[in-house]
């Protein structure tokens, strides 16, 4: 097996694109003008107009991500230039020919809507997008972000000042000496309730008592949340994603270091607390900086509309920079334009969420305008830097190539292995997945549509048993020297794994009594035997997963394997048990606090299953 790497979960990769609907509808209605156009300016057949469409419609998808618009006759700079840039970082770096048939066919396009006089939008906005395919070498075709002129104290102290600084200083007068972690670098369940106090998020970890959550609740706890906020439980850290936001710039910045069992500050984090002249300006800026860059872009995102969101956000972010801010009506209206339900409603909320969090950090003012203060500039222009630019493109004077070796590309076709849609003939399988050796019995029975990949399955487990997703993970058919299925981007050293999300339960279970065996954490062995109990009648309205039985509250991470665990439950329910303290704090089981290692919950598992898909 391999070290864990970060990867997206791909059950959902493959949704379908609202924004390339969108652009398929817009562009097929104008194809009829391009392609007589085309034939007549450039004497080109039918055929080769239709191809040239294809990454105009991959642009505009990409467009629509950002914008509830539907038009694909007016275009405004920022966001389509981070839409060409979006589609051509999708091309592989080695293959400028496609690059340049990309930029050259959209090129194309906007050359026809002006000189066919179809173009709806301004002639301001037509020539700022105009200029974006007539660069100098040494532009990027991106406008430049400029930083007003400020001294280093300046600067210093309008960076100091931000409510960002202020709960970075608490985060890192938090860790102090250090904090354990787990074997992936988060915060333990125990630590997430100080280190969210210290950024202004009430949350806590999962294994929290009932007690401690009815004080934070009630004010009565000195975790410095406010008194009557509601506090969310998670089962790991990055499940509250302001935090994770945080950890994830703090390491990014340099600012602490994650080893195999603690975080610890790094001697640039002592010097900031310790206000060093000659490190605090450095050291917030850069933290500011990557701070916004991973709050644009997050790595993890795979959902569409916190895709389309974070192209609408950095667009806005960079015009909030500019002499002429974004108006906030204009913002609102646009969003509440998209709708208050779907794709685009869950956009718009989220734009405005961002932007109300980043005013809040005090990186924006928001008042009629939305802007950028003088002294976070340059920070976002630092942030911008990777984010905003094409990269090291080719020059683009090739002429016009011919469409035939042209494989066309949409946006969609970046994502697979996608869980496909209910089919009438697709049967449910009746699961029993068990722990091995757990003492009591764990268990859950799962009805499953057959259709699911092994990742959706693997999703499906670790809300069943109340795991976190901290460790690695693989499916073996066969038993010892079987089959191995596991997820595609992780580096093995074990036998060759198969992709876990290439495969449905169908194909590898299809029959009543077939069996596989699942193993979460490689230290601690977790194995879980799945078997089909029954292959039940196809049912398309069917949900994709839900619990009708099971026994036994999931174990705790870390907790040593089904011996550990059963070691663990020992300690809690014996007070005589030389552990029995250490263990109930581990927990975190306040006093008097029962603990019932066969407790389960079907109704509370079938609601966190319910938003799996």
């Amino acid at each position: 097996m391999a070290k864990k790497t970060k990867h997206r979960p791909k059950a959902a990769r493959g949704a379908t694109s609202v924004s390339a609907l969108r652009a398929e509808r817009g562009v097929d209605a104008i194809t009829p003008a391009f392609v007589r156009w085309v034939a007549s300016n450039h004497e080109l057949p039918a055929a080769s107009a239709m191809l040239i469409l294809e990454p105009v419609k991959a642009v505009a998808a990409a467009y629509f991500e950002a914008s509830p618009a539907s038009d694909v006759t007016s275009f405004e700079p920022v966001p389509f230039g981070l839409a060409l840039a979006d589609v051509l970082g999708e091309v592989d770096k080695e293959n400028e020919q496609v690059a340049a048939y990309i930029y050259e066919a959209v090129h194309l396009y906007l050359e026809f809507l002006s000189e066919a006089d179809a173009w709806t939008g301004s002639d301001v906005d037509f020539e700022a997008i105009d200029d974006l395919f007539h660069e100098d070498d040494d532009e990027d075709g991106i406008p430049d972000i400029v930083a007003p002129e400020l001294t280093q104290e300046e600067e210093t102290a309008g960076l100091a000042g931000t409510e960002l600084a202020r709960r970075l200083n608490a985060l890192l007068q938090w860790i102090g000496k250090g904090k354990d972690v787990t074997s992936t670098g988060s915060l333990r369940l125990k630590d997430i309730e100080g280190a969210a106090a210290a950024i202004g998020v009430a949350a806590m970890g999962a294994v929290q008592s009932v007690k401690k959550q009815q004080d934070v609740l009630s004010g009565n706890d000195d975790g410095g949340t406010r008194a009557g906020e509601p506090v969310r439980t998670v089962k790991a850290m990055k499940d509250e994603p302001k935090l994770a936001l945080f950890w994830a710039a703090l390491q990014s910045a340099k600012l602490i270091e994650v080893g195999s069992t603690r975080v610890r500050l790094t001697a640039l984090a002592e010097r900031l607390l310790a206000g060093e002249d000659g490190f605090s300006l450095t050291a917030l800026r850069n933290f500011t900086a990557d701070f916004l860059k991973l709050s644009m872009r997050d790595e993890d995102a795979w959902d569409p509309w916190t895709l389309q969101a974070s192209m609408a956000q950095t667009a806005v972010l960079v015009a909030a920079t500019t002499d002429t801010p974004p108006e906030l009506e204009r913002i609102r209206t646009a969003s509440e334009a998209a709708g208050s339900s779907g794709v685009d409603g869950l956009v718009g909320q989220l734009v405005l969420g961002y932007l109300d969090y980043l005013a809040e950090l005090g990186l924006l003012t928001i008042g009629t305008h939305v802007q950028v203060p003088p002294a976070v500039v340059g920070s976002v222009a630092a942030a911008m830097e990777d984010i905003l630019r094409f990269g090291d493109e080719p020059e683009y004077e090739l002429e016009l190539p011919q469409p035939e070796p042209v494989t066309a590309m949409r946006p969609a076709a970046k994502r697979k292995n996608s869980r496909p849609r209910a089919n009438p003939t697709d049967p449910i399988l009746q699961l029993k997945v068990s722990i091995q050796q757990a003492s009591p019995p764990i268990w859950r029975r799962l009805l499953v549509r057959s259709d699911v990949t092994l990742g959706d399955m693997h999703s499906i487990i670790q809300n069943s048993f109340e795991w976190d997703d901290s460790h690695l993970h693989g499916f073996q058919v066969g038993g010892r020297g079987g089959l191995t299925y596991g997820p595609p981007d992780v580096e093995s050293y074990g036998p060759q794994e198969r992709d876990e999300n290439a495969y449905t339960l169908g194909e590898i279970l299809p029959a009543e009594g077939d069996s596989m065996v699942y193993t979460y954490d490689f230290g601690d062995d977790w194995e879980h035997l799945i078997k089909v109990e029954k292959v039940l009648p196809a049912d398309p309205n069917a949900t994709v997963v839900r619990c009708t039985g099971g026994r036994g509250r999931g174990p705790a991470e870390d907790s040593g394997g089904a011996w550990g665990w059963a070691n663990v439950v020992e300690a809690v329910s014996n007070p005589s048990h030389p552990e029995h303290l250490d263990y109930r704090d581990w927990l975190g089981l306040s006093r008097g606090e029962t603990f019932d290692p066969k407790a389960f919950d079907r109704a509370e598992l079938n609601e966190h299953l319910s938003h799996l898909f």
